[in-house]
C-alpha cells in the first residue's frame, strides 16, 4: 500500500487507466496495447500482478495511445487460475496436474453453491447461507467419496483381489511383485489389502495438499480487505444493517469452507476405507467358493447360526467396522453443521441485553467461538478416523486360517459406489427446484419461511424413496416390479412440482439461468464430471494392468478384470451418451446455419461503418439477410457464428439432463446390458484414460499450468463455498490488490506528509477516514477501471467491496467494460450478486435453440416503450454507486458487437447511456478481419469512451 502511494506520487498524470483482461490469460503486452516484450511488471509476482508499458505506442495517432492525463495499467490475473503447483520434478508435477484434473468436478460443487438464493447479509461477521447449502456440503463430501471409491476399485479389487492371486494373469503387472510377495511369505489376501489401503488414502491426501497449498497464495490478503470493509462500515455508519452479499466482508471471509471441513473430509475417507477392509475381511471367509459376487446379497453361510455367524466369529473386526459406520454418519452431520455460522438463540439474547454500542463485537466473539469448536471437533474426529483405519488394517494383515483366497472380487465394493453415487444423484435432483420452489413469489407474504421450504423437503422426500425403491428391488429381485413403480411414481410427482406448477403460475423464472434449475443442473454436470474421470481412473488402470505387447497396448478384447458394476455399468454408456449428445449439438448447428438471419445491432459510433445494420425486428421475427456484398456476407457470417455459441446454455443443460438419465440406468441396471459394446467401449475408455494421462504429462513438463485452462477461469472467481478440496478462488487475491490500488491512487493528496522513511503514520481511524474521503468527496485524482470479459466479474466485485464504504455513491471511480457477460450468463446464473437487482439492469431471458437470433425475444421485450431497469430496494444498484451527482451521469460504459461469441449488452439491447456498439472489423493497421471477442481497446469506439468516461467522472 505505501509502495503504492509513493509511486502515485511521482506520476504526472491524475487519471489511472487500469485493465483487467478477461479468460484466456492475456499477455501484459496485449493487454496494454504495445509490441510484445514492452511490458513489465510494475507490482506483484509470477502469477499475477501490475503491469506498465515500459514505452509508449510509436504512431501518436494510434487510437490505443492514451491522453496524456492517463497512467495506463494492466492487471494480470490469468496465472492465479492456471498456477499448476510448485512441484518439482517430471514425476510430481505429473501428479500434481493429475490432481487438478480430479479437482475439477470439486469447482462445479463451489459453483453450484452461488446459483442458489444467497439472501441479504447482515455485516456483523456471520453468513447465512439459505437453503441449500447443508445438502451441497453433503453433496462435496459424497464427491470425495465417489473418488475413494475409485482409487479403492483399483488398490483392492483389481490389483489386490484379482491381479495378485495366485491364478490371476495380469501382464502389465511386472511378476517380481507377485514374486517379492511370495518370497516374503506375504502373499495372502489380507496383507495384500491392508498394504494398497495406502492408496486411496494417499489418494485424497494429495489432493488436499494440492488445493491447499494453492490457496495459500490467495486467501492471506482478503482477511486484510475484511477487515478493511468492517472498518468502513462502522465509520460510515452502516455497520449491523443488511446489504448485498458482495458488499459484505462474510461474503470474503466466512463462506468459505475450512481448514474443519478439509479434515472432516479426510477423516471420512479413513471411516470408508476401514468399513470396506472390516467388511471385506469379515464375509469373504463365507463366501461362494467360485467367487461369484454378482449380486448384492450375502451367501446364506454367513448366517448359518448366531453363534457362528462371520459377524460374531471376527467381532472385532465387526467392533471396528460399526466404529467406521458411526464415524461415517459423526462425519456427515458434522459437515452440514459447517454450513451454518449463525449464533445460537440463546446468544441472541445475550447480545439483545447488552449495550447496543457493543452488540456487533459480541457478535463476532461468538462467532469466532463457535468457529473454534469446530477445529477442535474436527481434530479429534480425524485422530479418531486414523485409529480406526488403523487398527483395521493391523487386524486384516495378521495372518489367520481364514479361507481368504475364496473370493477373487473385493466384497465391500459391491454395492458402496452405488450407493454413494444414488445419494450424489438425489441430492442434485433435488436441487433442480431449489430455486423454482423457492420463489418468494410463489407464496404469499405471510407464509412463514418454514412453510415455503415444505415443497423442497417434500421433493428430498420423494428422491428418498425412489432411491430405496430402487435398492429394494436390488437386494430383492422377486420386488423389482413394485419398487419400479414406486420409483416411477416418485419421479413423475417430482416432475410436475419442479417444471410444471411453477410453470403454471407463470413465475419469473425464464429470467434466470436454466429457468431457475441452475443447482441442479451445474450439481448434475459436476456428479457426471466425477463419475467419468472415476470411470476413466478405474479403466485406465485396467488397460495399464492388461496392457501387452511393446510398447504396451490395451487388450482389445474383453479383459479377465472386472471393476465394480457402478463403473463398469457406466463405461458402457459412455459411448451411447457421446452418440446422442454429437448428434444433438449437430442437428442444432446444421439447423442454424441453412439460412443467413439478418440480427439486430448496436448504435456503434465512429470507427468504420457498421456493415448491415438494423435496428428492430420488424414485427418480432427475425428475417434472412438479403443478398449482400463478399463483406457484408462476411460480417453476417460473423455474427451467425457467434449466435451459435449464445446457445451454449440449453446444451449444457441438455447434457446435465443425459448425464441424470445415465447415472440413473446405471444405478438400476443389475449388469452391463450390451456385451458386445462394453467389450470395445471398456478398453476404449482405458485408451482414453492412458492418452489422457500422456497429455497431462506433456502439460506437466512445458507450461506447468492446471489441464483443461480456461475452465479454471470460468469456476474459480467465487470463494470455496461447497467442496474444500475445490480449487482456490482467485478473486480472494485479485479483488484485495485492486481495491488496495484504487484506494492508494485515490487518497494520494489525502495521505500526503503521512508516509515517513517507507512507513505510513496514519493512525488506523485516520486511514479508515481517508479512504471513505477518497471514495466519497471529489479529488483531483480519478480511476476507470477497464475489464474485459471475465475481468468486468472482477471489476464489478471490487466495486462492491468499495461500495461497502457508503450507501451514497461512489465519486471518482468510472467503470468501462467491454466483451462481458454481466448481464445474460453471470446476472442470471448468479442473480444475488451479479443480477439485475445488483446491477440495475433490465432482467433477461435464456437463449433459444430454434430461433436464428437466440435473444429475439430478449431483443424484442427490451426495445418495448415501457421497459425500465430493476430496481435495487434499500440497497444501492450499481448504477446508483456509479451515478455522479449533479450531472447524473452514470460512470459506466460498456461495448459489445454482434460478431462476439462472449459479448453482449450489460444493460439492455435497446437504447441507454451505458450499452453502445464497437467496430466489427480488426485495427485499421492489419489486413481486414472480422473483429470477435478480443481486440476492443483498438476500437476508435473504446478510446471515445475513455474520453468520455474521464468527462463523466
Amino acid at each position: 500500500m505505501i509502495r503504492l502511494i509513493q509511486r502515485a506520487r511521482k506520476a504526472d498524470p491524475d487519471v489511472l487507466e487500469l485493465r483487467i483482461h478477461g479468460i484466456n490469460n492475456t499477455p501484459a503486452a496485449e493487454m496494454l496495447g504495445v509490441p510484445p516484450g514492452q511490458a513489465r511488471l510494475d507490482e506483484g509476482d509470477d502469477v499475477g500482478g501490475f503491469y506498465v508499458p515500459t514505452v509508449d505506442p510509436v504512431d501518436p495517432d494510434d487510437p490505443a495511445a492514451p491522453p496524456s492525463r492517463i497512467r495506463r495499467e494492466g492487471y494480470r490475473w490469468g496465472g492465479l487460475a492456471r498456477f499448476g503447483g510448485g512441484a518439482k520434478g517430471v514425476i510430481a508435477l505429473f501428479f500434481v496436474q493429475l490432481a487438478w484434473l480430479l479437482i475439477l468436478p470439486f469447482g462445479l460443487c463451489n459453483t453450484a453453491y452461488w446459483t442458489r438464493r444467497i439472501p441479504d447479509q447482515p455485516d456483523i461477521g456471520e453468513w447465512r447461507a439459505g437453503r441449500g447449502a447443508a445438502p451441497i456440503r453433503v453433496f462435496a463430501l459424497g464427491l470425495t467419496l465417489l473418488y475413494v471409491c475409485a482409487l479403492a476399485s483399483v488398490a483392492f479389487d483389481l490389483l489386490g483381489s484379482q491381479c495378485l492371486l495366485a491364478s490371476a494373469t495380469c501382464s502389465g503387472l511386472p511378476s517380481s511383485v507377485h514374486d517379492a510377495l511370495v518370497a516374503l511369505g506375504l502373499d495372502y489376501r489380507g496383507f495384500r489389502l491392508a498394504a494398497l489401503s495406502l492408496l486411496p488414502v494417499a489418494g485424497i491426501l494429495v489432493l488436499f495438499l494440492v488445493s491447499h497449498a494453492a490457496r495459500v497464495r490467495y486467501e492471506a490478503a482478503i482477511f486484510d480487505t475484511a477487515a478493511k470493509m468492517r472498518a468502513a462500515a462502522t465509520e460510515s455508519g452502516v455497520e449491523g444493517t443488511m446489504r448485498r452479499p458482495l458488499a459484505t466482508d462474510g461474503f470474503w471471509s466466512i463462506t468459505r469452507v475450512k481448514l474443519p471441513s478439509e479434515l472432516l473430509h479426510l477423516t471420512a475417507t479413513l471411516f470408508l476405507v476401514g468399513l470396506l477392509l472390516s467388511w471385506d475381511a469379515v464375509f469373504s471367509s463365507c463366501g461362494n467358493p467360485d467367487g461369484a459376487v454378482e449380486s448384492v446379497s450375502l451367501p446364506a453361510a454367513c448366517w448359518d447360526s448366531v453363534g457362528s455367524s462371520a459377524l460374531f466369529r471376527y467381532w472385532w473386526i465387526s467392533l471396528l467396522g460399526a466404529l467406521a459406520v458411526a464415524g461415517l454418519v459423526f462425519t456427515l452431520f458434522a459437515v452440514i453443521l459447517q454450513s451454518r455460522t449463525r449464533v445460537s438463540r440463546e446468544q441472541q439474547r445475550q447480545i439483545a441485553a447488552v449495550d447496543p454500542a457493543a452488540r456487533d463485537q459480541l457478535h463476532r466473539e461468538f462467532v469466532r467461538a463457535k468457529l473454534r469448536r469446530r477445529d477442535r471437533t474436527a481434530v479429534v474426529a480425524l485422530l479418531v478416523g486414523v485409529a480406526d483405519y488403523l487398527a483395521v488394517a493391523i487386524a486384516i494383515a495378521l495372518p489367520t486360517d481364514r479361507a481368504r483366497e475364496r473370493h477373487e472380487h473385493f466384497l465391500g465394493l459391491v454395492i458402496t459406489p452405488s450407493l454413494v453415487l444414488g445419494v450424489l444423484l438425489a441430492i442434485a435432483v433435488s436441487a433442480l427446484g431449489w430455486r423454482r420452489l423457492g420463489d418468494p413469489m410463489l407464496w404469499k407474504r405471510e407464509h412463514r419461511p418454514w412453510v415455503r421450504g415444505i415443497p423442497s423437503a417434500i421433493s428430498i422426500v420423494l428422491v428418498a424413496v425412489g432411491g430405496i425403491a430402487l435398492l429394494v428391488a436390488a437386494l430383492h429381485p422377486g420386488s423389482a416390479p413394485v419398487a419400479f413403480a414406486v420409483a416411477g411414481g416418485c419421479v413423475v410427482v417430482l416432475v410436475l412440482m419442479i417444471v410444471a406448477w411453477p410453470s403454471l403460475r407463470r413465475r419469473p423464472n425464464r429470467y434466470e439461468g436454466w429457468r431457475g434449475a441452475g443447482p441442479g443442473v451445474v450439481l448434475l454436470l459436476a456428479l457426471g464430471a466425477a463419475l467419468l474421470l472415476s470411470t476413466l481412473l478405474v479403466f485406465g488402470a485396467q488397460c495399464y494392468l492388461t496392457s501387452t505387447g511393446s510398447p504396451p497396448m490395451c487388450n482389445l478384447t474383453a479383459s479377465a478384470l472386472r471393476p465394480p458394476r457402478a463403473f463398469a455399468n457406466f463405461g458402457d454408456l459412455v459411448p451411447v451418451l457421446v452418440l446422442v449428445f454429437v448428434v444433438f449439438v449437430a442437428l442444432v448447428g446444421v439447423a442454424r446455419v441453412v439460412h443467413l438471419p439478418w440480427l439486430t445491432t448496436p448504435r456503434t459510433d465512429g470507427g468504420r461503418e457498421l456493415r448491415m445494420p438494423l435496428d428492430r425486428y420488424e414485427g418480432g421475427r427475425v428475417r434472412t439477410a438479403p443478398p449482400a456484398g463478399k463483406l457484408d456476407t462476411r460480417i453476417l457470417r460473423a455474427r451467425r457464428s457467434a449466435a451459435l455459441f449464445h446457445r451454449g446454455e440449453p446444451v449444457l443443460g441438455f447434457l446435465a439432463l443425459l448425464l441424470a438419465v445415465a447415472i440413473g440406468v446405471d444405478l438400476v441396471l443389475p449388469g452391463a446390458p450390451w456385451t458386445a459394446l462394453l467389450d470395445l467401449s471398456l478398453p476404449a475408455l482405458g485408451l482414453v484414460a492412458v492418452v489422457g494421462i500422456i497429455a497431462i504429462l506433456d502439460n506437466a513438463i512445458t507450461t506447468k499450468e492446471r489441464p483443461i485452462g480456461v475452465m479454471w477461469d470460468l469456476m474459480c472467481f467465487l470463494p470455496r463455498g461447497g467442496h474444500p478440496y475445490g480449487p482456490p478462488c482467485y478473486s480472494e487475491r485479485v479483488v484485495p490488490e485492486l481495491r488496495d490500488r484504487i484506494v492508494a491512487w485515490l487518497e494520494t493528496d489525502l495521505a500526503r506528509g503521512s508516509v515517513v522513511d517507507g512507513r505510513d503514520t496514519r493512525p488506523p481511524e485516520r486511514r479508515t477516514a481517508d479512504e471513505l474521503a477518497a471514495l466519497t468527496k471529489p479529488q483531483r485524482r480519478k480511476v476507470i477501471l477497464s475489464a474485459h470479459s471475465l475481468g468486468g466479474v472482477l471489476a464489478v466485485s471490487t466495486l462492491f467491496t468499495l461500495g461497502a464504504d457508503t450507501t451514497s455513491g461512489l465519486r471518482n471511480v468510472g467503470l468501462l467494460t467491454y466483451g462481458t457477460q454481466l448481464r445474460v450468463y453471470f446476472g442470471r446464473f448468479f442473480p444475488e450478486l451479479y443480477g439485475p437487482a445488483a446491477l440495475g439492469g433490465h432482467r433477461s431471458r435464456g437463449p433459444s435453440l430454434v430461433s436464428p437470433d437466440p435473444w429475439r425475444r430478449q431483443v424484442n421485450e427490451d426495445q418495448l416503450p415501457d421497459a425500465v431497469p430493476e430496481r435495487g430496494g434499500d440497497h444501492p444498484t450499481l448504477r446508483e454507486l456509479l451515478r455522479q451527482p449533479g450531472s447524473g451521469w452514470i460512470a459506466w460504459i460498456n461495448l459489445w458487437r454482434r460478431t462476439d461469441y462472449l459479448g453482449f449488452p450489460d444493460v439492455s439491447y435497446g437504447d441507454n447511456g451505458i450499452d453502445r456498439g464497437a467496430d466489427e472489423f480488426g485495427p485499421q493497421r492489419y489486413l481486414i478481419t472480422v473483429a470477435s471477442h478480443p481486440n476492443y481497446t483498438a476500437t476508435a469506439q473504446y478510446m471515445s469512451a475513455l474520453r468520455e468516461m474521464m468527462n463523466r467522472i
